[in-house]
C-alpha cells in the first residue's frame, strides 16, 4: 500500500506537470518524441531509486504515516505545497544580486558562485 501511495503521489504530481508542460510545448521546435522518451526513462529510473530507497527504510521500521508526513514537509520546504521541490537561488557574494539555481557564475556581475562541491545522488534524474 505504501508503495502505491508513494508512486501514485510521485507519478501523480510529475503527470500534472508533465501534461502543462507538453501543452505549452505545442508546436515549439524541440520537442520531439525522442525527448519525451527520454523523460519517461527517468521517471521509471526515479521510480525504481525511490521504490528501493522505501523497502530499505520500511525494513529499519519507519511506517507509510512517516513517509507521507516528510514528503509533506519536504514539499513545504520551499513555501509552496505543491508536489515539488523547487530550488532556491543562491546570493551573489560580489553584487547581492540573487542567481537562479544552475547558473555557475551571477548574470548581472560574471562573479563565480558556488556550485555543489558533489553531485547528489538525485543529479543524473
Amino acid at each position: 500500500m505504501t508503495l502505491h501511495f508513494l508512486a501514485g503521489y510521485v507519478l501523480a504530481e510529475h503527470g500534472k506537470q508533465s501534461a502543462r508542460l507538453a501543452a505549452q510545448a505545442g508546436g515549439r521546435p524541440g520537442a520531439t518524441s525522442e525527448d519525451i522518451y527520454e523523460l519517461e526513462d527517468r521517471i521509471d529510473r526515479l521510480v525504481l531509486v525511490v521504490a528501493a530507497m522505501w523497502s530499505l527504510l520500511e525494513e529499519t521500521g519507519l511506517t507509510a504515516e512517516q513517509l507521507q508526513d516528510r514528503i509533506r514537509t519536504m514539499d513545504e520546504s520551499d513555501g509552496v505545497a505543491d508536489g515539488k521541490m523547487t530550488p532556491r537561488p543562491t546570493v551573489c557574494r560580489s553584487c547581492g544580486a540573487k542567481v537562479s539555481p544552475g547558473l555557475t557564475a551571477c548574470q548581472f556581475c560574471e562573479a563565480q558562485v558556488d556550485s555543489k562541491a558533489q553531485p547528489g545522488p538525485f543529479d543524473s534524474f
